[in-house]
Order: C-alpha cells, then structure tokens, then sequence
C-alpha cells in the first residue's frame, strides 16, 4: 500500500524549509578587563578634549633621595635659626581624548523580511564591539609601559638573552613584580580587597595552575573559602596578595622571543597606575538611525537604516613606577 514518506517522491518539497531556532548562538568575545581598575576622569563640555593630572612629589627628610632605608634622617634644627627653604616639585602627564566608531547599513528588505532581528542583534554586536574596543585601547597603553621584568634568566624580549622555553609565569615572577611595586611604595589596587590586580593571558593562567607553590597553599590551607578556589574554572585570587583577571585580550609577541617562542605580556597593576577618560557631553553609545533619515538625497527611498557606535576615549600610564610589565614564555606555546 502507498504511503507518503516525508522527503521522499510527492512529499519532496515538504524537506525544502527548516525550522529557525529564533534564539541566536551567542559569540565568543574575550573577557574585558583592562577598564576596572583605571583611575576614571571625564572632561566636561567646553572644556576642550585634554586632560592634566598632576602631582606634587614627596618631599622627604634632608638628604633622603626617596626611601627611608637609603638615606640619612634629619638634621636638628639650629636653636633660633630656620632652616633653608626647600622647592616642592610637581610632574604632570596629559591625555587627549580621541573618537573612535564603526557602522553597519541595514536595507530595508533585510531589516523587515529576514527570519531574525537582524537590527537587533547588530545593536547587541556593536555594544560588544564597542567594550572590546576601548579594552583593546587601554590595554595597548599599558603595553608600553616602561617598567619591565623578564621571566627566568631572560634580560630581553628577543636575542640571545631573550624570553624562551621554561621562563614561565609562576607565583615566584609575581612576588618580584610585587617586591618591586612595594619597593617603589606602590599601594594595592582600592576596591580590591587590599590585592594587586594582575591581567593575564589563558596561556598564563594554565602555567600558574601547574605552579605547586601556589596548588600546595590552596590544598594545605583549612579555610573553606580559599580552598574553593582548586575547584573553579580559574583562579581569582592567588597566595600574598593577587588578584588575577584572565583575557585573551593580553597582548602577544608572535615568534618574538628566543628561538622564535612567543613572549607574552602580563600586568602587575598597583593603585592610580593608570586613567581612562571619557567625555560627559559625548558618552560612548550605539547609535540607531531609522531608514530615511539620510535624507532627500542621502537615503531617497527609504532603503537604509544604519547602527553604529561611537565613543571619546583615552588611556594614560600615570606612574610608570605603579605597574610593572612581565615578560614571559607559555608551555602552551613554546619555541618553535
């Protein structure tokens, strides 16, 4: 007897549309992390697009050249005599706001015949975009910073004594990096329980997660919250005093280092050590304009609609001395 088959003869046709999940697969972004602990500054309308922070250096006792340790302690006064006055000195840095955007045109056959929310999920898209953006901004500031360490026995990034197999990231390249903010009286990072931040890339963090000097802590210690953390995806805070944020966004040097191994940057990040600023009479947005707005001759017909994002944005190293940049190799990526 006869029987219809779906796909199959007359019923060919009935295979020649699919259901749509309406639901979208989300994308794979790179965490943000480069904004959180930035000093925020706005600059407020008419007042130009540069900024100045500035600040009085410390003035210290008589012959001490910055560190209690290496200098000696005041003079006594002379009964009667004042002392001979001293200049205070100030420094300054400046920052000037640039604008940076992207756009997608839309027709209008797409924005009201396409199976999805194209418009809609193009707004969501550029949001994303747009974070990683200025992430990505920031981030190219630190990575020029001045105040470099270089893992294992490398004195460089590249050359015969550069960064190469085996000078990983470990918990002994932090508490230098630390030894060296707190040498230069750098304070924690405020709001951050009382840790310096470290930014750091996955390659980074799978190193530090076979590092046993910093395993055997969380294993050997009786508190249940810091035991917690061998059973997360990755680790938040590390032994003395790290909190580490993981992205891929931390910048690579391909085939930079010693024997061509790539040289990863991670950031040991100390209170006030860097500024983001934005401006208050243009925050960084998406922008929609509905088709026809182009006008008489720039959209005649009402065919396109267009979505984009704009945003004023600088980034500026305050102190050089605050952050420290560490240069190292992976296991995940060793010399070629």
């Amino acid at each position: 007897m006869p029987t219809q088959l779906l796909g199959v003869g007359g019923a060919t046709v009935e295979l020649k549309l699919s259901k749509f999940d309406k639901t979208l697969i989300t994308r794979l972004r790179a965490n943000t992390v480069f904004m959180g602990p930035a000093r925020k500054a706005t600059i407020g309308p008419r007042q130009g697009k540069a900024i100045s922070f500035r600040r009085q250096e410390s003035i210290y006792s008589a012959g001490n050249a910055g560190s209690a340790a290496n200098a000696s302690a005041p003079s006594p006064l002379t009964e009667g005599t004042f002392p001979a006055a001293i200049d205070a000195t100030w420094s300054e840095v400046m920052a000037t706001i640039s604008q940076y955007g992207q756009v997608v045109l839309i027709s209008d056959m797409v924005d009201e015949q396409a199976l999805d929310d194209v418009s809609g999920e193009t707004v969501d898209n550029l949001t994303e975009a747009m974070t990683d953006a200025l992430d990505l901004l920031t981030r190219d500031v630190l990575v020029a910073g001045t105040n470099r360490q270089y893992a294992g026995i490398a004195a460089t990034r590249g050359g015969a004594s550069g960064v190469g197999s085996g000078m990983y990231l470990n918990l002994a390249e932090l508490r230098e990096a630390k030894r060296t903010l707190k040498r230069n009286n750098v304070k924690p990072v405020r709001g951050e329980d009382g840790k310096y931040v470290v930014f750091c890339h996955p390659d980074a963090m799978y190193d530090l997660e076979g590092d046993s000097n910093i395993t055997n802590v969380f294993k050997d210690v009786r508190l249940e919250s810091a035991n917690q953390e061998m059973f997360n995806t990755s680790f938040k805070d590390l032994p003395l005093g790290f909190r580490i944020f993981e992205s891929t966004n931390c910048r690579i040097f391909g085939s930079l280092g010693l024997s061509g191994a790539d040289v990863y940057q991670t950031h040991v990040i100390g209170q006030e050590a860097y500024g983001v600023i934005s401006l208050e009479s243009m925050p960084a947005r998406v922008i929609r304009k509905a088709r026809g707005s182009g006008g008489a001759t720039g959209d005649p017909l009402d065919q396109v609609a267009s979505i984009g994002w704009k945003a004023a944005h600088a980034a500026v190293i305050l102190d050089q001395a605050r952050a420290v940049v560490i240069e190292h190799a992976s296991s995940s990526k060793n010399a070629a």
